[in-house]
């Protein structure tokens, strides 16, 4: 029905018909084209009739100069455009000839655009033409083919360019048109299929086009394109078309598309690689294809992309990529795989100052002596071999060798010594130097030795001998440093002892010494003998794409150790008004092994956590040893963590979680409420399992814990310290660990200068600077929010003016920052010391407790910065907000004033003590003192006329300008200049002021202790004057002759018998006084008369105090006692003619005192010594 209605339309529309014939249209407008330039010019053919185009030809004739300017358009009645002319051979700058006559025909063979024939014609009408014949236009003209003749047919010039002008002379086109209407043909409506399965296409059935002439009624339609139905289609569209043809050879054709659609996805197949990363750029790439398996499609993969395909230093381990494989129909699919990342490459590094290893090796292959060698023939008249290993008489070496045959050199050779020598080497500045070589010595019974020296610079010095039998063998590594020199050379000597010997042979000669090949790195010490640098700074250049860290001692143990616990872990709501249970604790497991404080530090933990109410949370950390530290209980408000955030606890963070209150309080980290984590955690193990246990104390709300990660910090030492000890070159090993832990090292020279001068004091009057304290434990209560405050006050009785103070306090106190303590002197002058501690923009101050603090001028950390969490706030030295040395010059007797105030509300505390230490100067010091020796002289070592010495690497040398000292210096101050040079030869002096002093009395010297005799009828001994007999001698060291002396008992002293002390004194003329005695007896020397009446004669009691009583043992008649004092001076006589037995007689009356008491006979007399009490 639908073929019937469709033939019968066609018939309906094809009503009438008419002959094919061809029909030329023209005209000869003559319009001139003027020279001004771009100036279009148009002509119009009206066609009344309707024929429709089957081709169309265009004639042109225009007469113009340089026809290159020119732009030419034909538009048909329906405005269908066509530029047939455009500006020939403009990619030329346009033809620059004259006239055009053209017939353009889109069947002719040759284009318009490439024409331009010479033509200087300038006549109109022209003579000549640059473009004529027939030609192609610039775009076709079949764009009218098809289309209707009536109407207005309009060819417009334009003139591009001025300067140039002519006529449109003509144009004229011919048309060829149809004989008759076409046949209708019509096709079947576009079809659309997806791909059978497994197969890039699709079996499509359609009917064929159904034609109708009006001539010729229904005709056959024939398919000219496309499959047949019934067939596979690939994908895509697919043109399918019918023509027919009526019997006037009218062709109509039509086409319809059947679109196959592949809605089948590829199959995609990942598999995990391994890459490494570039060691210089730190990256590394992949492709689709590293990680596609064998990804398939039905019609095929026409792409393949992986994300993400770049991977830096930060992708170092397991990283997840998405494979996306797509068809041309642009269906994909994605699979995952795990590229690890591998950084496998150690870094590349070179050392300030870092040795270079010289290596020289002889193993004297060749047939001769190797060049730079030498030999001396110190005897004999045979020299060493080169070119073989036979040894006489032993075993060979393996390869050739330096051989000396004393066998060959026969019997009448005798005496044979040879030397073979090596090269010069200059050695100096080695860091090491080491040589080796294999040698070998036959002796013959015991005749031949065989020796090795090498040069030191002066002298020759053996390093090896031997004098037996030695198959070849290995010197062993020989430490040459201790004998480096710029001239240093082995010397290896053969003697056969001048005996018909074996001989000798050596090998493989190696020397390998290590010398800097770039300057040391200069480290200068500190003025306390000691310097600290970062070890990078040992580095000449690292080559290392991926972060490293740089250490001394041994390589970075390892990097961050992080591990994460298992999350998302809710935390549950108990009912109101209770306790809910426990969250499912969250486990970060750490394989790693270390322990805190030694190998690690405990870095942080950081928690992802949501809970509607964040005070209701207790949180807590246990260790693998089982410690607990609270991390945060009940803080954050009713809101801080209503959204999700994340938390940071740290011992580095200075924000305390109590202020934590809502959300706008959260920062970048906080310090764990329960305390330090490596204080807590402190010498425990870092592996296994650190637990993190949340709690809602107060029931209702709930939360959820997203995340949990625990971080352990290695502790590597990435600075190098030295000292004194140091001075001079060392060589320090320097690790350089990438992020993967791969590890290298270098050595670098470090050359430790001391290059402070010594600072030093010289002996003589100086001040010292005296220091003295007060203090007081007052237990002062601080009110709170009162601007009065308290105050206290310390009583210095000393009254010694100030040179320098400082001040000591122990607080007690809440939120230290709201206190202000202000000290007033017993001159009135005030100073605040501390004011509002912890901000210094009037903020609400410090937070924290308590202070112990001392407050000194010379302190480097000022207390108006220092908020330690503590308690206490703040603990040490600090400097103060004004200046303790307003004080300075003050005295510091009276009364000190400390005022406390509290400038804010809820707070309170206590002065527990406080003092004051002041300085000031005490009294001068005199001149150093010399004291002269026993030669009257004294030599000083400089050093003792030092006060003071400042110098933290000592000193080496010291000298003076005077050392020696004799008497002719005593009374008066001398400057010395004292010069001091410590071990780098930095040098420093300064003048002592001495005094030089006699204090050695004189030498004196005592006669021996002797027995005098009064002499024959004396009843004294005259005392001589001792010195004047020369029997006592003085002698001084700086007064000769010694004049003043003394001698008791007085020379001229009358002594009666008995024994005495004689002292004798000399002083010399500084009042240095000396001292001698001896025993001086007075014996008087009795006869045989004398003798018997001193042994019958017993005076008693003695001493005496009232009487004295004579007892005559003997029949000798006693004729009288005398009685002398101790000067000879007679007392008393008392007649003892009449006595018997014995004779009592009163000495009362006598003074007390030693007397001398002669009892005399007719023939003899004896003395007697009495005591007087």
């Amino acid at each position: 029905m639908k073929k019937i209605t469709l033939i019968f339309l066609m018939l309906i529309a094809m009503c009438f018909t008419w002959q094919s014939y061809a029909q030329t249209y023209s005209a000869t407008p003559g319009t001139p084209i003027t020279t001004t330039g771009n100036v279009t010019y148009t002509n119009v053919i009206n066609v009344p009739d309707n024929i429709i185009v089957a081709d169309l030809n265009l004639d042109l004739d225009i007469a113009h100069t340089w026809v290159g300017d020119l732009r030419i358009t034909l538009q048909g009645p329906d405005g269908t455009t066509v530029t047939v002319l455009d500006r020939p051979l403009n990619g030329t700058g346009g033809c620059s000839q004259n006239n055009i006559d053209v017939i353009l025909d889109d069947a002719a063979g040759s284009p318009v655009q490439g024409q331009c024939v010479t033509s200087a014609s300038t006549t109109n009408p022209p003579t000549t033409w640059a473009i004529s014949g027939t030609r192609t236009p610039a775009n076709p003209l079949s764009a009218f083919n098809g289309k209707s003749t009536l109407g207005n047919w309009t060819l417009s010039i334009t003139d591009l360019a001025g300067g140039d002008g002519g006529n449109f002379r003509a144009w004229a086109f011919t048309v060829v048109g149809s004989v008759g209407f076409p046949p209708m043909i019509a096709c079947p409506p576009n079809a659309t299929a997806n791909t059978d399965p497994g197969q890039c296409s699709a079996v499509v059935n359609f009917t064929p086009a159904v034609a109708i002439d009006a001539e010729d009624g229904p005709i056959p339609t024939t398919q000219t394109m496309g499959p047949a139905s019934g067939s596979a289609f690939p994908t895509g569209v697919t043109v399918v078309e019918f023509s027919a043809t009526d019997s006037d050879g009218n062709t109509s054709t039509c086409q319809f598309t059947v679109t196959v659609t592949d809605n089948e996805p590829p199959v995609a197949v990942c598999q995990d690689i391994t890459i490494e990363l570039d060691p210089v750029t730190g990256t590394a790439s992949i492709t689709a294809a590293d990680i596609d398996n064998g990804s398939s499609d039905n019609c095929g993969i026409v792409s393949s992309t992986v994300t993400p395909n770049m991977f830096t230093c930060s992708n170092v381990g397991d990283n997840t990529v998405t494979l996306t494989v797509t068809d041309a129909q642009g269906n994909s699919t994605m699979c995952t795989a795990i590229v690890t990342v591998e950084d496998n490459t150690a870094p590349v590094i070179v050392c300030q100052g870092e040795p270079g290893i010289v290596s020289v090796t002889e193993d004297f292959e060749a047939a001769t002596i190797p060049a730079g060698w030498s030999t001396v023939v110190v005897s004999g008249g045979f020299d060493w071999e080169f070119g073989s290993g036979v040894m006489p008489g032993g075993a060979d070496f393996p390869t050739n060798a330096a051989i000396f045959d004393d066998d060959a050199a026969g019997g009448g050779e005798l005496d044979n010594t040879v030397q073979l020598l090596s090269p010069v080497y200059d050695i100096t500045g080695a860091i090491t130097a080491n040589l080796s070589f294999d040698y070998s010595m036959q002796v013959f019974v015991t005749s031949g030795t065989f020796a090795v020296d090498v040069w030191d610079g002066a002298a020759w010095q053996q390093i090896l001998f031997t004098d037996v039998d030695t198959a070849p063998t290995n010197s062993g590594v020989l430490d040459m440093l201790p004998f480096a020199n710029a001239d240093f050379q082995v010397r290896f000597t053969y003697d056969d002892e001048d005996d018909f010997a074996w001989g000798a042979g050596v090998d493989n000669f190696q020397l390998d010494y290590e010398l800097a090949t770039s300057p040391p790195f200069d480290v200068v010490l500190d003025a306390s003998g000691n310097a600290t640098i970062d070890a990078s700074m040992l580095l000449s250049s690292v080559t290392e794409a991926c972060s490293f860290i740089v250490t001394v001692g041994g390589p970075a143990s390892a990097m961050n150790v992080t591990e994460c616990g298992n999350a998302p872990e809710g935390i549950p709501a108990g009912a109101p008004g209770t306790t809910s249970g426990p969250m499912n604790p969250s486990i970060a497991t750490v394989a790693d092994a270390g322990v805190i404080g030694t190998d690690y530090t405990f870095g942080n933990i950081e928690v992802n956590i949501q809970h509607t109410w964040a005070s209701d949370i207790d949180m807590t950390l246990t260790s693998p040893n089982g410690t607990t530290v609270d991390v945060m209980l009940d803080d954050g408000g009713s809101t801080g963590l209503d959204t999700a955030a994340t938390l940071v606890f740290t011992d580095t963070s200075a924000n305390l979680v109590d202020d934590f209150n809502d959300a706008a309080s959260i920062q970048p980290d906080f310090q764990a409420e329960g305390g330090l984590f490596n204080t807590v955690f402190a010498g425990e193990s870092i592996t296994g399992d650190w637990t993190l246990n949340i709690t809602d104390d107060a029931g209702g709300d709930s939360g959820t814990l997203n995340s949990y990660c625990i971080t352990f910090a290695p502790i590597v030492d990435t600075t190098v310290s030295f000292d004194c000890s140091q001075l001079g070159e060392n060589q320090v090993e320097v690790f350089v660990t990438d992020n993967s832990g791969n590890s290298t090292s270098c050595i670098a020279t470090v050359n430790v200068i001391d290059a402070t001068a010594p600072v030093i004091t010289c002996v003589g009057p100086t001040i010292p600077i005296l220091m003295d304290t007060v203090s007081d434990t007052p237990a002062l209560a601080i009110p709170d929010n009162d601007p009065v405050g308290a105050s206290t006050t310390l009583t210095v009785a000393d009254d010694f003016t100030i040179t320098d103070l400082n001040v000591d306090m122990d607080i007690t106190h809440t939120w230290v920052g709201d206190l202000v303590i202000t000290l007033e002197s017993p001159a009135g002058t005030t100073a605040v010391l501390v004011d509002r501690m912890g901000t210094t923009t009037g903020g609400v101050g410090c937070s924290s407790n308590d202070l112990e603090i001392t407050l000194d001028d010379e302190a480097t950390l000022p207390i108006e910065d220092e908020c330690q969490a503590g308690p206490p706030a703040a603990s040490g030295s600090f400097t103060p907000n004004n200046p303790l040395s307003v004080f300075d010059g003050e005295s510091t007797v009276g009364d000190w004033i400390l005022t406390i105030t509290d400038n804010a509300g809820g707070d309170t505390g206590t002065l527990n003590s406080w003092g004051l230490t002041y300085s000031y100067e005490g009294t001068p010091t005199l001149a150093f003192p010399i004291l002269l020796g026993a030669d009257g002289t004294a030599t000083i070592d400089p050093l003792d006329l030092l006060a003071t010495v400042d110098e933290a690497c000592g000193i080496s040398t010291a000298a003076a300008d005077i050392t020696m000292f004799d008497c002719s210096d005593i009374g008066s101050i001398i400057d010395v200049t004292v010069f001091v040079s410590d071990a780098s030869g930095n040098i420093a002096s300064c003048v002592a002021q001495v005094e030089v002093f006699d204090q050695l009395a004189p030498e004196i010297t005592c006669p021996a202790d002797q027995t005098v005799d009064p002499g024959a009828d004396n009843l004294f001994y005259t005392v001589p004057d001792y010195f004047a007999t020369g029997e006592a001698t003085a002698t001084d060291n700086c007064t000769d002759p010694v004049t003043i002396t003394t001698q008791d008992p007085a020379a001229g002293t009358q002594l009666a018998d008995g024994v005495y002390t004689v002292t004798l004194t000399a002083e010399d003329e500084y009042g240095n006084v000396a001292t001698c005695s001896f025993e001086l007896t007075v014996e008087t020397v009795l006869g045989v008369n004398d003798t018997s009446l001193d042994n019958a004669i017993v005076m008693y009691p003695n001493p005496a105090r009232d009487i004295l009583t004579i007892s005559n043992t003997s029949n000798i008649v006693l004729e009288k006692a005398t009685i002398f004092d101790i000067n000879g001076k007679r007392i008393n006589t008392i007649d003892l003619r009449g006595m018997q037995g014995e004779q009592v007689i009163d000495v009362s009356a006598l003074a007390s005192g030693v007397y001398v008491v002669e009892i005399a006979s007719e023939q003899a007399s004896v003395v007697k010594r009495l005591i007087k009490e």
